[in-house]
Protein backbone atom coordinates (compact mmCIF):
# COMPACT_ATOMS: atom_id res chain seq x y z
CA UNK A 1 0.00 0.00 0.00
CA UNK A 2 1.54 3.69 -1.40
CA UNK A 3 2.09 6.04 1.86
CA UNK A 4 0.16 8.97 1.01
CA UNK A 5 0.47 12.52 2.04
CA UNK A 6 -2.28 13.81 4.18
CA UNK A 7 -3.17 17.52 5.25
CA UNK A 8 -4.68 16.80 9.09
CA UNK A 9 -7.49 18.81 10.59
CA UNK A 10 -7.69 18.89 14.16
CA UNK A 11 -11.14 17.22 14.09
CA UNK A 12 -9.55 14.19 12.51
CA UNK A 13 -7.54 13.56 15.58
CA UNK A 14 -8.72 11.57 18.06
CA UNK A 15 -9.01 13.10 21.93
CA UNK A 16 -5.96 12.79 24.29
CA UNK A 17 -8.99 12.55 27.09
CA UNK A 18 -11.42 9.79 27.41
CA UNK A 19 -13.14 9.02 30.32
CA UNK A 20 -16.64 6.92 30.64
CA UNK A 21 -18.51 5.26 33.21
CA UNK A 22 -18.04 1.75 32.49
CA UNK A 23 -20.39 -0.91 33.77
CA UNK A 24 -19.70 -4.09 32.63
CA UNK A 25 -23.15 -6.41 31.84
CA UNK A 26 -23.70 -10.31 31.44
CA UNK A 27 -22.25 -11.90 28.27
CA UNK A 28 -24.89 -15.03 28.57
CA UNK A 29 -28.02 -12.29 28.48
CA UNK A 30 -26.23 -10.60 25.26
CA UNK A 31 -25.37 -12.97 22.81
CA UNK A 32 -28.49 -14.44 23.25
CA UNK A 33 -29.70 -15.50 20.00
CA UNK A 34 -26.33 -15.92 18.72
CA UNK A 35 -24.55 -19.28 17.74
CA UNK A 36 -21.24 -20.51 19.27
CA UNK A 37 -18.20 -22.67 19.15
CA UNK A 38 -14.60 -21.96 19.59
CA UNK A 39 -16.07 -18.01 18.43
CA UNK A 40 -19.61 -16.24 18.84
CA UNK A 41 -20.53 -15.74 15.33
CA UNK A 42 -23.16 -12.93 15.24
CA UNK A 43 -24.92 -13.10 12.07
CA UNK A 44 -24.91 -10.46 9.34
CA UNK A 45 -28.65 -9.23 10.18
CA UNK A 46 -27.92 -8.34 13.36
CA UNK A 47 -24.99 -6.56 12.85
CA UNK A 48 -26.79 -3.60 14.44
CA UNK A 49 -26.13 -4.96 17.68
CA UNK A 50 -22.38 -4.08 17.44
CA UNK A 51 -21.90 -0.57 18.33
CA UNK A 52 -18.98 1.49 18.71
CA UNK A 53 -18.03 3.77 22.04
CA UNK A 54 -17.42 7.19 21.08
CA UNK A 55 -14.27 8.71 21.06
CA UNK A 56 -12.36 5.16 22.55
CA UNK A 57 -10.93 4.31 18.99
CA UNK A 58 -7.58 6.25 18.67
CA UNK A 59 -7.10 5.96 15.31
CA UNK A 60 -6.91 8.95 12.62
CA UNK A 61 -9.30 9.80 10.08
CA UNK A 62 -7.16 10.43 7.14
CA UNK A 63 -6.88 8.74 3.42
CA UNK A 64 -4.58 6.16 4.86
CA UNK A 65 -7.43 4.66 6.52
CA UNK A 66 -9.70 4.82 4.03
CA UNK A 67 -7.45 2.87 1.87
CA UNK A 68 -6.72 0.49 4.49
CA UNK A 69 -10.75 -0.14 5.61
CA UNK A 70 -11.24 -0.23 1.06
CA UNK A 71 -8.54 -2.84 0.71
CA UNK A 72 -10.50 -4.96 4.15
CA UNK A 73 -13.61 -4.56 1.97
CA UNK A 74 -12.34 -5.72 -0.83
CA UNK A 75 -10.68 -9.03 0.40
CA UNK A 76 -14.02 -9.81 1.99
CA UNK A 77 -15.85 -9.29 -0.99
CA UNK A 78 -13.23 -12.30 -2.37
CA UNK A 79 -12.45 -14.41 0.64
CA UNK A 80 -15.20 -13.64 3.25
CA UNK A 81 -14.57 -12.79 6.99
CA UNK A 82 -12.13 -14.60 8.59
CA UNK A 83 -12.52 -16.12 11.59
CA UNK A 84 -9.10 -16.16 12.85
CA UNK A 85 -9.33 -12.37 12.90
CA UNK A 86 -12.68 -11.81 15.07
CA UNK A 87 -13.58 -8.71 16.56
CA UNK A 88 -13.12 -8.09 20.00
CA UNK A 89 -16.03 -6.94 22.23
CA UNK A 90 -16.78 -6.00 25.99
CA UNK A 91 -20.77 -6.05 27.06
CA UNK A 92 -21.70 -3.19 28.78
CA UNK A 93 -24.50 -2.23 30.66
CA UNK A 94 -26.61 1.16 30.17
CA UNK A 95 -30.04 1.78 31.70
CA UNK A 96 -30.24 -2.13 32.26
CA UNK A 97 -29.65 -3.13 29.01
CA UNK A 98 -26.72 -5.00 27.91
CA UNK A 99 -24.98 -3.78 24.97
CA UNK A 100 -22.03 -5.56 23.10
CA UNK A 101 -19.66 -2.27 22.22
CA UNK A 102 -16.42 -3.19 20.11
CA UNK A 103 -13.01 -2.29 21.60
CA UNK A 104 -11.25 -4.16 18.78
CA UNK A 105 -11.85 -4.56 15.02
CA UNK A 106 -13.32 -1.32 14.38
CA UNK A 107 -12.24 -1.04 10.78
CA UNK A 108 -12.92 -5.11 10.32
CA UNK A 109 -16.50 -3.84 11.34
CA UNK A 110 -16.41 -0.96 8.76
CA UNK A 111 -14.99 -2.98 6.26
CA UNK A 112 -17.90 -5.78 6.48
CA UNK A 113 -20.30 -3.51 6.15
CA UNK A 114 -19.13 -1.57 2.94
CA UNK A 115 -18.76 -5.36 1.81
CA UNK A 116 -22.63 -6.21 2.52
CA UNK A 117 -23.63 -3.31 0.81
CA UNK A 118 -21.61 -3.79 -2.09
CA UNK A 119 -23.13 -7.27 -2.66
CA UNK A 120 -20.78 -9.77 -0.34
CA UNK A 121 -22.59 -12.85 0.49
CA UNK A 122 -21.11 -13.06 4.25
CA UNK A 123 -23.22 -14.52 6.32
CA UNK A 124 -22.14 -14.53 9.88
CA UNK A 125 -18.90 -12.01 11.60
CA UNK A 126 -16.80 -13.72 14.18
CA UNK A 127 -16.48 -12.22 17.74
CA UNK A 128 -14.73 -13.00 21.03
CA UNK A 129 -15.46 -11.28 24.54
CA UNK A 130 -13.64 -9.49 27.30
CA UNK A 131 -14.59 -11.29 30.64
CA UNK A 132 -17.03 -9.49 31.98
CA UNK A 133 -15.59 -9.75 35.54
CA UNK A 134 -11.81 -7.17 36.03
CA UNK A 135 -12.15 -5.39 32.99
CA UNK A 136 -11.60 -1.99 33.09
CA UNK A 137 -11.21 1.18 31.37
CA UNK A 138 -7.54 1.50 31.45
CA UNK A 139 -7.66 -2.25 29.82
CA UNK A 140 -9.62 -0.89 27.08
CA UNK A 141 -7.70 1.90 25.98
CA UNK A 142 -4.06 -0.11 26.52
CA UNK A 143 -5.59 -3.03 24.58
CA UNK A 144 -5.73 -0.67 21.60
CA UNK A 145 -2.03 -1.47 21.76
CA UNK A 146 -1.75 -4.91 23.25
CA UNK A 147 -4.67 -6.52 21.59
CA UNK A 148 -4.90 -4.85 18.03
CA UNK A 149 -4.91 -8.06 15.42
CA UNK A 150 -5.32 -5.61 12.73
CA UNK A 151 -3.28 -2.94 11.14
CA UNK A 152 -0.95 -1.73 13.72
CA UNK A 153 -1.11 2.12 15.21
CA UNK A 154 0.87 4.93 13.85
CA UNK A 155 3.30 6.61 16.00
CA UNK A 156 1.14 9.32 16.82
CA UNK A 157 -2.25 7.02 17.71
CA UNK A 158 0.08 4.88 20.18
CA UNK A 159 1.01 8.50 21.98
CA UNK A 160 -3.02 9.59 22.09
CA UNK A 161 -3.04 5.92 23.93
CA UNK A 162 -0.41 6.55 26.53
CA UNK A 163 -1.35 10.34 27.07
CA UNK A 164 -4.85 8.50 27.72
CA UNK A 165 -3.23 6.17 30.74
CA UNK A 166 -0.76 8.95 31.73
CA UNK A 167 -4.16 10.88 32.34
CA UNK A 168 -5.74 8.28 34.36
CA UNK A 169 -2.54 8.73 36.70
CA UNK A 170 -0.59 5.90 35.60
CA UNK A 171 3.24 6.27 35.55
CA UNK A 172 5.46 6.32 33.02
CA UNK A 173 7.14 3.16 33.72
CA UNK A 174 3.74 1.15 34.16
CA UNK A 175 2.60 2.02 30.74
CA UNK A 176 6.00 1.23 29.24
CA UNK A 177 5.43 -2.16 31.25
CA UNK A 178 1.81 -2.69 30.02
CA UNK A 179 2.37 -1.85 26.52
CA UNK A 180 5.72 -3.94 26.00
CA UNK A 181 8.09 -0.45 25.06
CA UNK A 182 10.42 1.29 26.83
CA UNK A 183 9.84 4.13 29.43
CA UNK A 184 12.50 6.43 27.30
CA UNK A 185 9.83 5.88 23.72
CA UNK A 186 6.57 6.67 26.43
CA UNK A 187 8.47 9.99 27.33
CA UNK A 188 9.15 10.79 23.70
CA UNK A 189 5.66 10.21 23.02
CA UNK A 190 3.90 12.11 25.63
CA UNK A 191 6.11 15.25 24.35
CA UNK A 192 4.96 14.01 20.92
CA UNK A 193 1.12 14.70 21.64
CA UNK A 194 1.35 18.81 22.54
CA UNK A 195 3.24 18.92 19.19
CA UNK A 196 1.68 21.28 16.79
CA UNK A 197 -1.20 20.10 14.38
CA UNK A 198 1.81 20.56 11.46
CA UNK A 199 4.25 18.35 13.09
CA UNK A 200 1.44 15.69 13.90
CA UNK A 201 0.43 15.95 10.17
CA UNK A 202 4.26 15.42 8.99
CA UNK A 203 5.13 12.61 11.24
CA UNK A 204 1.94 10.73 10.65
CA UNK A 205 2.58 10.96 6.87
CA UNK A 206 6.11 9.22 7.41
CA UNK A 207 8.24 12.75 6.54
CA UNK A 208 9.57 13.01 9.97
CA UNK A 209 10.31 10.31 12.76
CA UNK A 210 8.68 10.85 15.70
CA UNK A 211 11.85 11.05 17.54
CA UNK A 212 13.43 13.50 15.59
CA UNK A 213 10.29 15.31 15.22
CA UNK A 214 10.52 15.85 19.30
CA UNK A 215 14.15 16.50 18.90
CA UNK A 216 13.44 19.34 16.76
CA UNK A 217 11.13 20.53 19.80
CA UNK A 218 13.10 20.46 22.49
CA UNK A 219 16.07 22.55 20.79
CA UNK A 220 13.47 25.41 18.46
CA UNK A 221 10.44 25.31 20.32
CA UNK A 222 7.96 27.41 18.50
CA UNK A 223 10.32 27.50 15.68
CA UNK A 224 10.55 23.81 15.22
CA UNK A 225 7.52 23.46 12.51
CA UNK A 226 9.24 26.05 10.78
CA UNK A 227 12.30 24.47 10.70
CA UNK A 228 11.19 21.14 9.64
CA UNK A 229 9.29 22.53 6.89
CA UNK A 230 12.43 23.96 5.19
CA UNK A 231 14.22 20.83 6.16
CA UNK A 232 11.60 18.51 4.24
CA UNK A 233 11.78 21.03 1.30
CA UNK A 234 14.97 20.32 0.63
CA UNK A 235 14.79 16.72 1.33
CA UNK A 236 11.94 16.77 -1.19
CA UNK A 237 14.34 18.49 -3.92
CA UNK A 238 17.07 15.83 -3.36
CA UNK A 239 14.56 12.98 -4.25
CA UNK A 240 13.60 12.01 -0.68
CA UNK A 241 10.44 11.75 1.14
CA UNK A 242 11.78 12.45 4.29
CA UNK A 243 13.93 15.01 6.09
CA UNK A 244 16.47 14.22 8.64
CA UNK A 245 19.63 16.06 10.60
CA UNK A 246 21.27 16.71 7.28
CA UNK A 247 18.59 18.48 5.62
CA UNK A 248 18.02 21.01 8.44
CA UNK A 249 19.63 24.79 8.54
CA UNK A 250 23.58 24.78 9.20
CA UNK A 251 23.51 21.18 8.70
CA UNK A 252 26.19 21.73 5.86
CA UNK A 253 28.47 23.94 8.18
CA UNK A 254 27.98 21.30 11.06
CA UNK A 255 29.12 18.85 9.40
CA UNK A 256 31.92 20.61 8.37
CA UNK A 257 33.04 21.72 11.51
CA UNK A 258 33.17 17.58 12.70
CA UNK A 259 35.40 17.20 9.93
CA UNK A 260 38.00 20.04 10.69
CA UNK A 261 37.79 19.46 14.76
CA UNK A 262 41.23 17.95 15.03
CA UNK A 263 42.59 21.21 12.66
CA UNK A 264 40.63 23.88 14.83
CA UNK A 265 41.73 22.25 18.28
CA UNK A 266 45.28 22.37 16.95
CA UNK A 267 44.87 25.62 15.67
CA UNK A 268 43.61 27.29 18.91
CA UNK A 269 46.33 25.66 21.11
CA UNK A 270 48.79 27.23 18.60
CA UNK A 271 47.23 30.31 19.11
CA UNK A 272 47.10 30.31 22.84
CA UNK A 273 51.02 29.05 22.72
CA UNK A 274 51.80 32.28 20.78
CA UNK A 275 54.11 35.15 21.86
CA UNK A 276 51.26 37.32 20.98
CA UNK A 277 48.56 35.29 22.74
CA UNK A 278 48.66 38.49 25.36
CA UNK A 279 48.00 41.16 23.06
CA UNK A 280 44.16 39.38 22.55
CA UNK A 281 40.94 40.65 24.27
CA UNK A 282 40.80 39.25 27.71
CA UNK A 283 37.00 37.68 26.79
CA UNK A 284 38.96 36.53 23.45
CA UNK A 285 41.35 34.86 26.14
CA UNK A 286 38.91 33.56 28.60
CA UNK A 287 36.91 32.02 25.82
CA UNK A 288 39.70 29.89 24.16
CA UNK A 289 40.98 29.02 27.59
CA UNK A 290 37.99 27.64 28.74
CA UNK A 291 37.50 25.53 25.70
CA UNK A 292 40.93 23.72 25.90
CA UNK A 293 40.57 22.96 29.25
CA UNK A 294 37.58 21.34 28.88
CA UNK A 295 39.00 19.95 26.08
CA UNK A 296 41.88 19.10 28.18
CA UNK A 297 39.91 17.54 30.89
CA UNK A 298 37.74 15.75 28.60
CA UNK A 299 40.90 13.61 27.95
CA UNK A 300 41.61 13.21 30.77
CA UNK A 301 38.83 11.58 31.63
CA UNK A 302 38.69 9.29 28.37
CA UNK A 303 42.29 7.91 28.92
CA UNK A 304 41.35 6.76 32.73
CA UNK A 305 38.54 5.16 31.19
CA UNK A 306 40.41 3.42 28.73
CA UNK A 307 43.05 2.46 31.11
CA UNK A 308 40.08 1.00 33.50
CA UNK A 309 38.72 -1.09 30.74
CA UNK A 310 42.40 -2.38 29.89
CA UNK A 311 43.09 -3.28 33.75
CA UNK A 312 39.52 -4.84 33.72
CA UNK A 313 40.23 -6.89 30.81
CA UNK A 314 43.31 -7.85 31.92
CA UNK A 315 41.76 -9.13 35.10
CA UNK A 316 39.44 -11.17 33.51
CA UNK A 317 41.68 -12.68 30.92
CA UNK A 318 43.91 -13.73 34.07
CA UNK A 319 40.88 -14.83 35.94
CA UNK A 320 40.35 -17.24 32.85
CA UNK A 321 44.15 -18.65 32.20
CA UNK A 322 43.59 -19.66 36.23
CA UNK A 323 40.11 -21.19 35.82
CA UNK A 324 41.82 -23.45 32.99
CA UNK A 325 45.07 -24.07 34.60
CA UNK A 326 42.81 -25.87 37.52
CA UNK A 327 40.59 -27.74 35.29
CA UNK A 328 43.51 -28.95 33.42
Amino acid sequence: MSQQEITLDQSAIPSAEFNFDLLLGGIKNAMKGITSRDLYMINVTDLEKLQILDGLNVRIKDAALDEHIRSLADKMKAEGFKSSKPLEVVVLEEGGVDRLVVTDGHCRLTAVKIALAEGATIKQVPCVTLPSKGTSLQDLIAGLVTSNSGKPLTTYETALVCKRLFNYGWEEAQIAKRLGIGVKHVNMLLELISAPLSIVTMVQNGEVSATFAVETLRKHRDGAATILREGLSKAKADGKTRVTKGYLPGAALSKLVKRQADTLYKAAKSISEDPGYSALSEKTRTTLDKLLADINEREKALDAKLQKAAAAAETEAEQERQKEESEA
